[in-house]
């Protein structure tokens, strides 16, 4: 059994206010896709989603650290994928330590000590591939330090790991295959890679709403 046989999820899709969540929906699943979490969006077009393809909401959370855990707590216990666009150490530090939160995305400045925190409170790191695909030269190496960093610390502490396309269109939306030749540019292998896109989502959805796996339409 091929490991791209697997059940794909990408759990940090941003559709533009005016993009149909429908076509973006299509498209993943002719990628290979299973079901994608859309990040602060309705969703106006739900006649129109694909059969036998979940979509899941998430709620983002920016800003500033001082604010930051009574944000999480406010959602907390809550049925949608709550997640924390990564940046310095301060914010990285209250969102980890901070229990009720799912995911830290692509958090620029981690070490062994918000590492230990994220897996005390089963807090999953995302890794954004979209920003290998836009960025360029130098910008580009920085994010790709970055996520070696990360991994280093993931492996470490036995953290769950997301990958994730972090796509605004259908343009932006890659297939697993190509998600995971991209992680191993920074050194992730490629069953880490397909669990990233398979088992970790099915676990932390899991964790969300039991009734998850259920075929058809689903909005948690």
């Amino acid at each position: 059994m091929s490991l791209f046989d697997s059940r794909f999820y990408d759990l940090y899709i941003h559709p533009g206010s005016s993009y149909p969540i429908a076509r973006i929906a299509s498209e993943a699943q002719r990628f290979g896709y299973s079901g994608i979490a859309i990040i602060n969006s309705a969703i106006t077009d739900r006649d129109e989603i694909p059969q036998n393809f979940s979509i899941y909401r998430g709620i983002g959370i920016s800003c500033k650290p001082s604010r930051l855990r009574e944000e999480i707590k406010k959602h907390k216990g809550g049925i949608e994928i709550l997640a924390v666009p990564g940046g310095d150490e301060e914010l990285n530090r209250v969102a980890v330590e901070t229990e009720g939160l799912d995911l830290l995305m692509q958090p620029a400045q981690f070490n062994n000590v918000l590492a230990k925190a994220a897996s005390d409170n089963s807090v999953a790191i995302g890794f954004d591939l979209g920003s290998l695909i836009r960025l360029r030269g130098e910008a580009r190496v920085r994010e790709l330090i970055i996520m070696r960093v990360n991994l280093k610390h993931a492996r470490k502490y036995n953290l769950s790991m997301i990958l994730t396309s972090n796509a605004h269109s259908i343009y932006d939306i890659r297939s697993p295959r190509e998600m995971a030749a991209l992680a191993g540019l920074f050194g992730m292998t490629k069953e880490e890679a397909v669990n990233a896109m398979s088992e970790t989502p099915l676990g932390l959805l899991k964790r969300k709403n039991p009734d998850y796996i259920q075929e058809g339409i689903e909005i948690i």
